[in-house]
Protein backbone atom coordinates (compact mmCIF):
# COMPACT_ATOMS: atom_id res chain seq x y z
CA UNK A 1 0.00 0.00 0.00
CA UNK A 2 1.61 2.89 -1.16
CA UNK A 3 1.65 6.17 1.35
CA UNK A 4 -1.00 8.91 0.99
CA UNK A 5 1.06 12.22 0.63
CA UNK A 6 3.96 10.55 -0.52
CA UNK A 7 3.88 13.07 -3.96
CA UNK A 8 4.66 12.32 -7.77
CA UNK A 9 8.31 13.50 -7.52
CA UNK A 10 9.26 9.81 -6.59
CA UNK A 11 8.16 6.08 -7.22
CA UNK A 12 10.29 4.40 -5.08
CA UNK A 13 8.84 4.59 -1.84
CA UNK A 14 6.15 1.83 -1.03
CA UNK A 15 4.85 1.32 2.60
CA UNK A 16 4.93 -2.23 2.78
CA UNK A 17 5.36 -5.01 5.58
CA UNK A 18 9.22 -5.75 4.62
CA UNK A 19 9.75 -4.81 8.07
CA UNK A 20 8.62 -3.70 11.34
CA UNK A 21 7.91 -0.20 10.98
CA UNK A 22 7.04 0.40 7.86
CA UNK A 23 3.37 -0.25 8.20
CA UNK A 24 2.96 2.38 10.94
CA UNK A 25 4.43 4.66 9.00
CA UNK A 26 0.91 5.75 7.27
CA UNK A 27 -0.42 5.83 10.75
CA UNK A 28 2.25 7.95 12.21
CA UNK A 29 2.14 10.29 8.94
CA UNK A 30 -1.86 11.17 9.20
CA UNK A 31 -0.87 11.43 13.37
CA UNK A 32 1.57 14.08 12.13
CA UNK A 33 -0.94 15.80 10.13
CA UNK A 34 -3.72 15.93 12.79
CA UNK A 35 -0.70 17.15 15.24
CA UNK A 36 0.23 19.74 13.15
CA UNK A 37 -2.79 21.01 11.45
CA UNK A 38 -1.55 24.05 10.29
CA UNK A 39 1.60 22.86 8.81
CA UNK A 40 1.50 21.57 5.10
CA UNK A 41 3.96 18.78 5.51
CA UNK A 42 4.94 16.52 2.19
CA UNK A 43 6.61 13.87 1.94
CA UNK A 44 8.98 13.63 -0.94
CA UNK A 45 12.16 12.29 -2.58
CA UNK A 46 13.43 15.13 -5.54
CA UNK A 47 15.33 13.13 -8.01
CA UNK A 48 17.14 16.17 -9.16
CA UNK A 49 17.05 20.06 -9.10
CA UNK A 50 14.37 20.79 -11.39
CA UNK A 51 11.78 18.24 -9.12
CA UNK A 52 12.66 20.45 -5.99
CA UNK A 53 12.18 23.38 -7.96
CA UNK A 54 8.98 22.03 -9.07
CA UNK A 55 7.81 21.40 -5.43
CA UNK A 56 8.59 25.02 -4.41
CA UNK A 57 7.45 27.08 -6.91
CA UNK A 58 3.95 24.85 -6.87
CA UNK A 59 4.23 25.79 -3.18
CA UNK A 60 1.98 28.86 -1.96
CA UNK A 61 1.98 30.48 1.79
CA UNK A 62 5.15 30.07 4.66
CA UNK A 63 3.90 26.99 6.28
CA UNK A 64 5.32 24.62 4.75
CA UNK A 65 7.68 21.27 5.20
CA UNK A 66 8.97 18.64 2.58
CA UNK A 67 10.35 15.55 4.12
CA UNK A 68 12.41 12.61 3.13
CA UNK A 69 10.45 9.48 2.89
CA UNK A 70 13.66 7.46 4.92
CA UNK A 71 13.05 10.44 7.00
CA UNK A 72 9.56 9.62 8.03
CA UNK A 73 9.99 5.99 8.28
CA UNK A 74 12.82 6.40 10.95
CA UNK A 75 10.29 8.62 12.42
CA UNK A 76 7.52 6.85 12.64
CA UNK A 77 9.70 3.73 14.11
CA UNK A 78 11.88 5.62 16.81
CA UNK A 79 10.94 8.13 19.24
CA UNK A 80 14.36 9.48 19.47
CA UNK A 81 14.28 10.76 15.74
CA UNK A 82 10.68 11.21 16.13
CA UNK A 83 11.63 13.97 18.76
CA UNK A 84 14.46 15.26 16.81
CA UNK A 85 12.34 16.23 13.51
CA UNK A 86 8.94 16.78 14.98
CA UNK A 87 11.19 19.71 16.56
CA UNK A 88 11.43 21.15 13.01
CA UNK A 89 7.52 21.08 12.32
CA UNK A 90 6.37 22.67 15.15
CA UNK A 91 8.89 25.70 14.14
CA UNK A 92 7.34 25.73 10.82
CA UNK A 93 5.40 29.09 11.27
CA UNK A 94 7.56 30.52 13.38
CA UNK A 95 10.70 29.98 10.77
CA UNK A 96 7.98 31.86 8.19
CA UNK A 97 7.46 34.55 10.19
CA UNK A 98 11.04 35.06 9.93
CA UNK A 99 12.07 34.31 6.61
CA UNK A 100 9.01 36.75 5.65
CA UNK A 101 10.06 39.86 7.43
CA UNK A 102 13.55 39.42 6.01
CA UNK A 103 12.59 39.42 2.75
CA UNK A 104 10.73 42.57 3.84
CA UNK A 105 13.35 43.79 4.91
CA UNK A 106 14.91 44.09 1.48
CA UNK A 107 11.44 45.60 0.21
CA UNK A 108 10.19 42.25 -1.10
CA UNK A 109 7.15 40.47 -0.41
CA UNK A 110 6.88 36.45 0.05
CA UNK A 111 5.40 34.07 -1.92
CA UNK A 112 5.91 31.18 -0.56
CA UNK A 113 8.42 29.35 1.58
CA UNK A 114 9.45 26.46 3.95
CA UNK A 115 11.43 23.56 5.36
CA UNK A 116 13.11 20.71 4.19
CA UNK A 117 14.44 17.87 5.32
CA UNK A 118 16.67 15.41 2.98
CA UNK A 119 17.52 11.74 2.76
CA UNK A 120 20.41 12.80 5.04
CA UNK A 121 18.78 14.39 7.89
CA UNK A 122 20.00 17.84 6.75
CA UNK A 123 17.76 20.84 7.39
CA UNK A 124 17.65 23.55 5.08
CA UNK A 125 15.15 26.32 4.65
CA UNK A 126 14.01 28.17 1.36
CA UNK A 127 11.46 31.49 0.05
CA UNK A 128 10.33 32.93 -3.08
CA UNK A 129 10.11 35.76 -3.11
CA UNK A 130 8.84 39.07 -5.37
CA UNK A 131 11.48 41.55 -5.44
CA UNK A 132 14.07 41.80 -8.20
CA UNK A 133 16.58 43.12 -5.59
CA UNK A 134 15.70 39.99 -3.79
CA UNK A 135 15.44 37.25 -6.12
CA UNK A 136 18.86 38.12 -7.94
CA UNK A 137 21.18 40.32 -6.42
CA UNK A 138 20.82 39.38 -2.59
CA UNK A 139 19.76 35.66 -2.87
CA UNK A 140 23.03 34.06 -0.97
CA UNK A 141 23.02 36.84 1.95
CA UNK A 142 19.45 36.71 2.33
CA UNK A 143 19.81 32.86 2.50
CA UNK A 144 22.79 33.03 4.58
CA UNK A 145 20.68 35.46 7.23
CA UNK A 146 17.81 33.58 7.50
CA UNK A 147 19.45 30.05 8.09
CA UNK A 148 21.61 31.99 10.86
CA UNK A 149 18.38 33.64 12.47
CA UNK A 150 16.71 30.82 12.85
CA UNK A 151 19.81 28.53 14.37
CA UNK A 152 20.42 31.46 16.56
CA UNK A 153 16.82 31.35 17.58
CA UNK A 154 17.62 27.22 17.97
CA UNK A 155 20.43 27.85 20.44
CA UNK A 156 18.92 30.79 22.49
CA UNK A 157 16.11 28.76 22.61
CA UNK A 158 17.89 25.23 23.88
CA UNK A 159 20.31 27.05 26.70
CA UNK A 160 16.74 28.48 27.72
CA UNK A 161 15.55 25.00 28.67
CA UNK A 162 18.86 24.06 29.67
CA UNK A 163 18.47 27.20 32.63
CA UNK A 164 15.21 25.95 33.33
CA UNK A 165 16.27 22.31 33.76
CA UNK A 166 19.69 24.05 35.88
CA UNK A 167 16.78 25.96 38.40
CA UNK A 168 14.82 22.46 38.58
CA UNK A 169 17.72 20.82 39.66
CA UNK A 170 18.56 23.24 42.07
CA UNK A 171 15.19 23.57 43.47
CA UNK A 172 15.08 19.40 43.99
CA UNK A 173 18.50 19.77 45.78
CA UNK A 174 17.19 22.30 48.35
CA UNK A 175 13.91 20.61 48.74
CA UNK A 176 15.93 17.61 49.77
CA UNK A 177 18.18 19.48 52.29
CA UNK A 178 15.46 21.09 54.15
CA UNK A 179 13.65 17.65 54.50
CA UNK A 180 17.05 15.91 55.65
CA UNK A 181 17.19 18.88 57.99
CA UNK A 182 13.66 18.42 59.74
CA UNK A 183 14.19 15.09 59.98
CA UNK A 184 17.52 15.61 61.67
CA UNK A 185 15.45 18.60 64.33
CA UNK A 186 12.19 15.79 64.87
CA UNK A 187 14.84 12.96 65.33
CA UNK A 188 16.58 15.65 67.81
CA UNK A 189 20.13 15.17 65.60
CA UNK A 190 22.19 18.02 64.92
CA UNK A 191 21.03 20.03 61.67
CA UNK A 192 25.01 19.34 60.13
CA UNK A 193 26.77 22.80 60.01
CA UNK A 194 24.52 25.90 58.78
CA UNK A 195 26.72 28.72 57.57
CA UNK A 196 25.74 32.45 57.03
CA UNK A 197 27.83 34.26 54.14
CA UNK A 198 27.36 37.83 53.20
CA UNK A 199 27.36 38.92 49.90
CA UNK A 200 27.08 42.30 49.33
CA UNK A 201 23.54 42.48 49.21
CA UNK A 202 21.26 40.48 51.50
CA UNK A 203 22.37 37.33 52.99
CA UNK A 204 22.98 33.47 51.77
CA UNK A 205 22.76 30.43 53.57
CA UNK A 206 24.93 27.44 53.40
CA UNK A 207 22.74 24.12 54.07
CA UNK A 208 25.49 21.91 53.56
CA UNK A 209 24.66 18.21 54.80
Amino acid sequence: MAVKGVTDYTNTYVAGNTNGCRGNTQDYLNGLKAKYPNVNITVADFKNEKQEDNYMFGSSGGNNIVIASNIIEQMASDPATAEKYEKYIAEVPEAAKIIKDGIASYGGEMIACGTSIDKNGKVTYWSIGRSKDVTENHGTAYKEKVQKQIEEKRVKKKKEEALKKKKLEKEETLEKLLDKIKNRVSANEPAADMKIKETGKGEQVDLSV
